[in-house]
């Protein structure tokens, strides 16, 4: 090798390919690094659609919903004797007399059983019907199913003796219900 051509290859050559290799293995890694970006920020707006997507089928899962629930938690704020009672005054024009006759509502002040349990304001509702079975079943079922904050605490289902006793079916119901209130949410 002469004297010139050592240094031509040296910083002709040499230094350029070396300089090019680390050039090449930079832009690779960077080119690696970005993919690897890029995959794991697509992976990330999938899940996000994914999450929309679910989230706009449970929206329109809950929607025709929502007047059921804003319309049960005004039920549960509602005072629950005059619900009680409002739910009995619209059962009882539907049937005669002899079918269903409300003979008795009483307010008692005791909590009750269950009303020492509920921590929640509470009042008990002791009523009786006179009448077939199948509408006290009514009434029971109108009165469960239009107040889920009532719960049965004493029932008590006996035949009426005088009267009319050639109609077997003709019953006195005596039912106790502890009702609790909701309290105002705390802002």
């Amino acid at each position: 090798m002469s004297a010139y051509t050592q240094p031509i290859l040296r910083f002709g050559l040499i230094t350029p390919a070396i300089f090019n290799c680390l050039l090449l293995a930079g832009a690779m890694a960077g080119v690696s690094k970005l993919t690897t970006v890029r995959a794991e920020k697509e992976e990330r707006y999938k899940e996000q659609t994914q999450r929309l997507s679910a989230m706009k089928k449970l929206e329109t899962e809950i929607a025709p919903k929502r007047k059921t629930f804003e319309d049960q938690k005004a039920i549960l704020k509602a005072d629950p004797g005059q619900l009680f009672t409002r739910i009995l005054d619209n059962l009882l024009p539907k049937y005669k007399e002899i079918e269903l006759e409300r003979s008795g509502l009483v307010f008692p002040l005791d909590r009750g059983r269950f009303g020492r349990q509920v921590k929640a304001d509470a009042a008990r509702v002791k009523s009786s019907f006179q009448g077939g079975l199948g509408p006290m079943q009514e009434a029971l079922l109108q009165v469960e199913s239009l107040m889920p904050q009532a719960i049965l605490e004493d029932m008590k289902i006996t035949r009426k003796a005088d009267l009319l006793i050639s109609q077997r079916e003709y019953l006195v119901l005596e039912m106790t219900h502890t009702c609790w209130k909701a309290e105002e949410e705390k802002k």
